[in-house]
């Protein structure tokens, strides 16, 4: 039960929809539609949304697939939300 409560609410995090935000952007920027993104993930179009709106978590690899649909850097993409001052 602990570790559903924490699920669910690190889909509020802030840090969470600033990942979330650089996803959208990086689709937009991209000129990837949702459903388009979501093919290229293996997600269905209303999965896509649901992550947009913070209704779904993405799973890492979701992401990582994601970021290479955006010809993004994955490296880079995860390094802007690393804290290396521990």
């Amino acid at each position: 039960m602990e570790s559903q409560k924490q699920s669910i609410s690190s889909i509020h995090d802030p840090e969470y929809h600033r990942i979330v935000d650089a996803l959208i952007y990086l689709r937009e920027k991209a000129k990837l539609s949702q459903k388009a993104i979501a093919h290229e993930i293996g997600l269905t179009q209303p999965d896509v949304s649901k992550i947009e709106r913070r209704e779904r978590r993405i799973d890492i690899l979701e992401a990582l697939r994601w970021l290479r649909a955006t010809d993004a850097d994955p490296v880079e993409f995860f390094a802007q939300f690393i804290n290396l001052e521990y």
